[in-house]
């Protein structure tokens, strides 16, 4: 993965999700074994976030053919706590395809794109606790190595995408890593150009 490829959705996606300011209006409901927050996308300019869930049977097996899918998380005042991605919202933080690439005992491996991040895969892998409990964490490498993400942090600069920002766990040593990235250059309104 080339790093200029990376720091081409950081300005297309979230430049584009800064102006969609018009709220969602469908509520967010989560089944019994859901996993709420695989990772989340949160920006400077508020506490608000994108937080992407995964539907799953009593079994922790995906429900559906899309079982993954994203919501926001509020923190403003004022503001319902969660609610479903607008059409704006949607063309940046909204998966373009999702698909079970692999399903063993051990675990079931998906793999998923975002729509403003097409060329860059995440892997989750969904398996099952001691106790029956269902968990679930997505792949991506993080300075080269594979990690688990945690959450992606956009800083929003004066116009546009100063600097987004990986967070995770070292896949081998679970050690925190992470790893910041820069739009590549910089058109007439602060995106790549």
């Amino acid at each position: 993965m080339r790093r200029t490829r990376r720091g081409s959705w950081v300005v297309a996606t979230l430049g584009v999700a800064t102006l969609a300011a018009v709220p969602a209006a469908a509520a967010v409901s989560f089944g019994e074994h859901d996993v709420q927050t695989i990772f989340y996308i949160s920006k400077s300019d508020d506490r608000n976030r994108v937080d992407y869930a995964i539907r799953l049977d009593q079994t922790c097996q995906p429900i559906g053919s899309t079982p993954i899918y994203a919501y926001w998380r509020r923190f403003e005042p004022g503001q319902p706590p969660l609610g479903d991605l607008n059409s704006l919202d949607e063309r940046a933080y909204g998966i373009s395809r999702q698909w079970v690439r692999t399903a063993a005992p051990n675990g079931v491996w998906l793999e998923m794109h975002l729509s403003g991040f097409a060329e860059q895969r995440f892997l989750v892998l969904v398996q099952r606790g001691g106790a029956g409990e269902c968990h679930a964490r997505a792949m991506l490498p993080i300075r080269s190595r594979d990690a688990y993400l945690d959450h992606i942090h956009v800083t929003l600069g004066f116009v546009g995408i100063d600097h987004v920002t990986l967070h995770g766990r070292d896949a081998a040593t679970n050690a925190e890593v992470s790893e910041s990235l820069r739009p590549p250059s910089r058109g007439p309104l602060g995106f790549g150009g």
